[in-house]
């Protein structure tokens, strides 16, 4: 509920911690400075340090010159006199400091620590104060009342112009601000006996009054009259609970799109996501590699699993708990810890693996990136996403490059250009794919042609596709508009050119948060543009484009030969009589057992058909026989040269000794059924197309891991 604070003109202590463990030195634009424990009352200064000469007793100098010392100067040789030692504390205002109804310049002016430039000045509202707090370090504490004290914070955390959004209503959010900021206040009590709460993020952030950026530089106001006057309008009403102590209310510039909860309900924050906040809606990527690394007790890491508190939106609401599945164990652990121990930017979050390529997948030679600073800024997020798929990717970006430029990027740096960078390449570096994420540092109405002699260059060299990654329009001052249009035309006149339309796909309103200043990219950006680079070239090898041949894709249990025996072979067995109109006693007999009469049998079909005759049951002869190898199973009681395969990769994915002799006997059921529970699948002990894949594809990923 809203109600009123105990005691409005209570004050209220903020540390300035950029004034840890240093003197303490103020400034006042007029000689109107006063020092609190002054032993001659009444006296004026311009400037005032004060030093702890001995443990809780400061020595004070005064001066009627604006000057900020350096600790390293004596006060005395920089027309600073001596006013006398105090103890305990050392207090410093102006005649007008403490009332609310002075100008900014008109209340004491802190003397901040030397920059390379100068000192800066920041005012504040009430006393400055040196003292030491509970380990006898230096502190300098601001002293001021409550609404004094929100006067500095309201438009640091939320931006005064807000108040003028939507005919005025935008006072509201500030009125809320005020309110907020006032309660979270009243609650604070940090620095038992030193002060009440800080001035930075850690607590709320707290700017003064008004800033100089030298001693001698025009200031200028931190605080605004909007903020002043949702301040008065709220004057000393806080949110208490129903218990009636005010309530804690934090806040901050971004929840993600709904409430965290507390002693108030969760909810949703539409607000938050029409702001098109960047920490909103964001991606992550993070490797296989580097959570095993974290959790080794999971092996191979398989899956991971995420569940959430029921409350709605995306993924039904904030991750409460993440399982990482592996080979040798799972891992739990609470949906914060997993945030925390990631640095994601808040516990509302799904997860999708990002694997290596399909088994079946055509193979794809070496493929050549050349980038600028877009590609350079990716280079981690590549490795993770993009070259699990890719692996021979020789990756070229550096920052300015140019399409074509000779002059763009200093020699010392690296390849001014994609031509350059192509002439550097030996035969044998030759890629059989181009890729060519460059064009923001290149002239618009000379892009077509640049094009052409990019395109030139690849051909001459044989390469197989040649793919260009279009730009994003949102800088206005640039026309990447017409570079794009170019681009679009090369694919016209070349047929092995392809254009990836990145401009389309980070164009939407809702992905300005992809970028960082309408070109490069924030960290959801790199995730994303790799996801995208990933996505395509998938695209692409799924066409037949970038591919050099058919997929080197493993079939079980072919070949078949004789003394194997299995479910496939009684399958050829079956299909071999009716091929062959076997009847009555001509018939082989199906019993999974790969004898002589099996192997006359595959000849006789052989010699039909007019494939070569060796008596071997070979992809030929079981296709022409019209089986499917992929609905083969072996189980317990098989030998086959494909247990073989499954004891080997079972050996290394689980990380176990297993004698690898073709034999499915009990132990490789045994291990099977654990492999299958291991990545989620039934475990029946039995290899089907499923479990093969699945762990064919699981044995490659110990070398090249999948990511999530």
């Amino acid at each position: 509920m809203v109600a009123s604070i105990d005691n409005p003109n209570d004050t209220i202590r903020v540390w300035l911690s950029a004034m840890d463990d240093r003197q303490t030195g103020v400034v006042a634009d007029v000689q109107n400075a006063v020092f609190v424990e002054d032993p001659i009352p009444g006296r004026t200064w311009t400037s005032l340090v004060a030093r702890e000469v001995s443990e809780k007793v400061y020595r004070v100098w005064g001066s009627t010159t604006r000057r900020c010392t350096l600790p390293s100067q004596d006060p005395a040789t920089v027309g600073f006199e001596l006013i006398g030692d105090v103890a305990d504390a050392a207090s410093f205002t102006t005649q007008v400091g403490q009332d609310p109804a002075a100008a900014p310049t008109q209340t004491i002016g802190l003397c901040e620590p030397k920059s390379d430039r100068a000192h800066r000045v920041r005012y504040y509202r009430g006393i400055i104060r040196a003292v030491n707090n509970s380990r006898n370090q230096n502190r300098t504490i601001n002293v001021t009342t409550m609404e004094s004290y929100l006067r500095g914070v309201v438009p640091r955390e939320s931006p005064a112009s807000w108040g003028d959004s939507n005919g005025g209503a935008g006072m509201n959010a500030l009125r809320a601000q005020a309110v907020a900021a006032r309660s979270y206040a009243s609650t604070e009590n940090r620095y038992a006996g030193l002060a009440h709460t800080c001035d930075t993020m850690d607590c709320q952030v707290y700017g003064g009054a008004a800033l100089r950026e030298g001693v001698s530089e025009q200031p200028y106001s931190l605080e605004d009259p909007r903020t002043d006057l949702a301040i008065a309008e709220t004057a000393g009403v806080v949110i208490r609970g129903r218990n009636g102590a005010v309530v804690r209310t934090e806040f901050s510039s971004s929840n993600g799109g709904r409430t965290a909860g507390g002693i108030f309900t969760p909810q949703a924050d539409p607000g938050d996501l029409a702001a098109n906040s960047a920490l909103t809606v964001w991606t992550r990527s993070i490797s296989a590699a580097a959570l095993q690394a974290k959790y080794p007790q999971v092996g191979t890491l398989t899956s991971i699993v995420t569940e959430h508190d029921g409350l709605g939106g995306d993924w039904n609401g904030y991750t409460t708990q993440v399982t990482l599945n592996g080979t040798l164990s799972s891992v739990k652990m609470s949906g914060w810890s997993f945030r925390t121990a990631f640095g994601l930017p808040a516990p509302w979050y799904g997860v999708q693996a990002v694997y290596p390529a399909e088994f079946e997948a055509a193979p794809v030679g070496r493929i050549l990136l050349i980038g600028d600073s877009v590609g350079a800024s990716i280079n981690a997020e590549f490795a993770a996403i993009v070259a699990p798929a890719y692996p021979n990717v020789d990756f070229q970006a550096v920052p300015n490059r140019c399409l074509v430029g000779p002059s763009c990027v200093q020699p010392t740096v690296g390849l001014p250009d994609a031509p350059a960078v192509i002439n550097s390449l030996t035969s044998e570096q030759m890629p059989t794919v181009a890729v060519l994420q460059l064009g923001y540092n290149d002239d618009p109405a000379t892009f077509a042609q640049d094009i052409d002699q990019v395109v030139t260059a690849l051909n001459a060299r044989a390469v197989q596709r040649i793919v260009f990654v279009n730009l994003s329009t949102r800088r206005a001052s640039v026309d990447y508009g017409a570079s794009n249009a170019a681009l679009t035309a090369a694919t016209q006149r070349y047929p092995n050119v392809s254009v990836l339309d990145w401009n389309s796909h980070s164009s939407g309103p809702d992905k300005t948060r992809w970028f960082s200043d309408t070109v490069h990219l924030t960290t959801t950006g790199r995730a994303e543009f790799a996801l995208f680079l990933r996505n395509q070239l998938d695209e692409l090898r799924r066409a037949g484009l970038i591919s050099v041949g058919s997929g080197a894709i493993i079939p079980m249990s072919v070949p078949m030969v004789v003394g194997e025996r299995g479910e496939p072979v009684k399958a050829l067995q079956a299909a071999l009589n009716t091929a062959l109109e076997l009847k009555k006693k001509n018939r082989i007999a199906v019993d999974g057992a790969y004898g002589k009469g099996t192997a006359k049998a595959v000849e006789a079909f052989e010699a039909r058909v007019g494939l070569p005759v060796d008596g071997i049951a070979d992809e030929q002869v079981v296709a022409a026989l019209g089986l499917d190898h992929t609905t083969f199973t072996l189980a317990r009681g098989a030998r086959n040269t494909s247990v073989v395969s499954i004891q080997k990769a079972l050996a290394n994915v689980l990380q176990i000794k297993i004698r690898a002799d073709g034999v499915f006997g009990s132990g490789t059921d045994k291990q099977v059924k654990r492999f299958q529970k291991s990545v989620a699948l039934k475990p029946t002990g039995a290899v089907d197309r499923t479990t093969w894949m699945a762990l064919l594809s699981a044995s490659a990923q110990r070398s090249t891991d999948p990511l999530t």
